[in-house]
């Protein structure tokens, strides 16, 4: 069996990175329309709105700002899946695409719990994105603010009744 030469190889490689670079998804900052945002329904401290800008807008707003690396195929691929499946879970500037105000309640009741837990900014965006951490003065703030501005009970457990 004749083995290929490694030079090949290499050479294959970067003409298919060259080839993928053709390839890219949109990165869309879609119209930010103020009276839809989150700040035109619930009143949102300034300590907040600054850790959610820093931490959040990028993938949960309309603002997102897109990095260098976005713009380098496959790395672009991860990176607007991610930023549209954050909007498409929330979108803080398109407050009012929730359902309804139940769904919204539960978005801001679950954003403490998510932070809390470590899950949100995602390890990775923590790491390409320095300074975007939220130290445990700022869960605390966010936490007390969206405690009392949502609903993160489990308000299906309590309808459950005994047979």
């Amino acid at each position: 069996m004749k083995r290929v030469p490694t030079k090949w190889i290499v050479v294959g490689l970067v003409a298919l990175l060259i080839v993928i670079q053709f390839i890219q998804p949109s990165r869309t900052n879609p119209p930010v329309i103020p009276s839809r945002s989150l700040e035109a329904h619930v009143p949102v401290p300034p300590d907040v709105q600054a850790v959610l800008k820093r931490s959040c807008y990028d993938c949960h707003s309309s603002s997102t700002v897109w990095p260098w690396y976005s713009h380098v195929a496959p790395v672009s691929w991860y990176v607007i899946n991610d930023v549209n499946t954050g909007r498409s879970h929330v979108n803080l500037q398109d407050w009012e695409a929730q359902v309804n105000e139940k769904e919204g309640k539960e978005h801001l009741g679950l954003t403490c719990k998510l932070i809390r837990d470590g899950k949100m900014p995602p390890a990775d965006y923590r790491v390409m994105h320095k300074g975007t951490d939220v130290s445990p003065e700022e869960t605390n703030a966010i936490c007390a603010w969206s405690q009392k501005f949502g609903d993160a009970d489990d308000s299906d457990n309590d309808k459950k009744t005994e047979k």
